[in-house]
């Protein structure tokens, strides 16, 4: 019995310690909902389009495309907009990842499991707003590309608020 007790005890603190390492591992791109983040500067939104892109700090190198992040409104309008510096709050966050593009030979070896070869992928980051003062503001879009073979993974919160700075602030 006594044994028994011991591998149960023994079994919950190392699977208390595998998510605490999961946590740990999550914690660089973590953007919790609720997070504030503030429009420093106003963006005109060109006409017949419902976003423009933040012109901020580029990052990137060798394995990693340049990421860009562009803020979106609701609504398509006609003529130019202007969005004023404001204060909002992030009210969901939502990742994606899909193959932008596949680099294949026609001479491709017999695999167990089918491949086209290395991918350039692309990583985004959704971080939807909320602003009482500019309800037509919508999300803003945070996205890279990067080589498959290269340890892929999403932008992290340092990185996006590195391409957002100067115009935003991501707190």
């Amino acid at each position: 019995m006594r044994t028994l007790t011991l591998i149960v005890i023994c079994s919950i603190l190392l699977l208390l310690n595998a998510c605490q390492m999961l946590d740990e591992a999550e914690r660089p791109y973590r953007i919790e909902p609720g997070t504030p983040i503030d429009l420093l500067q106003p963006l005109v939104i060109p006409a017949d389009q419902v976003g423009v892109f933040v012109p901020g700090t580029p990052i990137g190198n060798r394995y990693r495309y340049e990421a860009a992040c562009r803020l979106e409104l609701r609504s398509l309008a006609p003529a130019a907009r202007t969005v004023s510096a404001d204060h909002m709050t992030i009210t969901r966050v939502q990742r994606e990842a899909q193959i932008f593009s596949s680099r294949s030979s026609a001479l491709r070896p017999v695999r167990l499991f089918d491949s086209d070869g290395p991918h350039l992928l692309q990583f985004t980051t959704y971080l939807y707003l909320d602003t009482p003062r500019q309800p037509d503001i919508f999300r803003l879009v945070c996205a890279h590309l990067q080589d498959s073979a290269s340890q892929p993974r999403h932008l992290t919160r340092a990185e996006i608020s590195t391409v957002l700075a100067p115009v935003m602030r991501l707190n």
